[in-house]
């Protein structure tokens, strides 16, 4: 009978050839490999993104946080920035490899999330609300680069947003203040540190403009002090915030566009339930608008053409928290009813 040494020695034998040593170290290294790859590396497919941010000490909603998802490598996939009521929409986004959203500001801390399929609901749609944290004045830079006030001023004009242009009265009771849709912007700084701004190709008075701000009209200057040479707005004698009565009915706008080719949808009934308004019809270019002087928890309500190709959508749900001042911006996509060639 052979002893357990005897049954050994052929094993012994196999592991002192170089060749199998070689290819048995490959195995086990390939092995290693996989079992150390990351649980959460996944791909998903985010159709629309959306969301609120708040700030975390006051619950106010924060405007001009840039909003961006990043694919797993930190390249931006999508972005954009919240509006005065603190909301952000991106649609579509499309597929990511280990998808995070990062939300950033140089008043707020920044804020990164790491998503997965629990944030979408079953239409790849994701809806997230976020707080953020406020940087203390203490805490902020104080020496600032060449051109960092017309950067940060930007960030409250952009394309198809809003502010206020008040007239310059000397007596305060005679205020006006008049409602500007941004097509174009522009901004720089002249050699004397001042912020040039141009709007829709004319050139404007920065002291003179309010952009939305934690629920309120606010002077841009006031906003910019820390950034500028000279206290502009303290000596100025303006209103910091607009009064109420300046400004005009909230807005309720958008465009339904075509889910598979991204075109605007012509022909599209669009009404608010629960606010007694007539109802829209979309032109060539898809657009929709309402003037909403009421205040409360609605839907935004669109029917397809009719006999077109297209599924009815879920309503839209709207929170209209000021009867004026508000620019709600909603847009609507419309999926064909087959939808196998949506996906491609």
């Amino acid at each position: 009978m052979k002893s357990d040494q005897d049954f050994s020695y052929p094993l012994l034998t196999l592991f002192d050839n170089p060749r199998t040593r070689i290819i048995l170290t490959q195995i086990l290294l390939l092995g290693s490999i996989l079992f150390a790859q990351p649980k959460d590396r996944i791909e998903l497919q985010i159709n629309k993104s959306s969301g609120t941010v708040f700030n975390s000490l006051n619950d106010n909603p924060i405007y001009a946080i840039k909003v961006e998802i990043l694919s797993g490598n930190n390249e931006p996939k999508d972005s954009t920035y919240t509006d005065h009521k603190g909301n952000y929409y991106m649609d579509p986004v499309g597929y990511l490899w280990r998808p995070r959203i990062r939300f950033t500001s140089y008043d707020f801390e920044t804020k990164m999330i790491i998503l997965n399929e629990n944030h979408l609901d079953e239409q790849g749609i994701m809806n997230l609300d976020i707080s953020l944290d406020p940087i203390p004045e203490s805490e902020k830079p104080k020496v600032f680069s060449k051109g960092t006030v017309a950067s940060r001023a930007k960030t409250f004009f952009w394309e198809g947003n809003i502010y206020y242009y008040l007239e310059s009265n000397s007596i305060a009771s005679d205020y006006k203040a008049s409602r500007i849709i941004i097509n174009e912007v522009s901004t720089d700084k002249s050699p004397q540190g001042d912020l040039l701004i141009s709007i829709n190709g004319q050139e404007i008075n920065p002291l003179l403009c309010y952009v939305p701000q934690d629920g309120m009209y606010e002077n841009l200057l006031a906003i910019l002090s820390g950034y500028l040479p000279e206290p502009l707005f303290d000596n100025s004698g303006l209103p910091r915030y607009l009064d109420e009565n300046l400004l005009e009915p909230t807005i309720v706008f958008g465009k339904v566009m075509d889910a598979v080719t991204d075109k605007p949808v012509m022909g599209a009934e669009v009404s608010i339930i629960g606010i007694s308004l007539n109802k829209r019809i979309t032109g060539s270019d898809g657009k929709y608008a309402f003037q909403v002087l009421e205040t409360g928890e609605f839907f935004l309500n669109v029917v397809p053409p009719i006999n077109s190709r297209y599924n009815n959508p879920s309503k839209s749900k709207l929170i209209i928290k000021e009867a004026r001042g508000g620019w709600h911006q909603s847009d609507q996509i419309l999926f064909p009813k087959d939808r196998f060639h949506w996906a491609k």
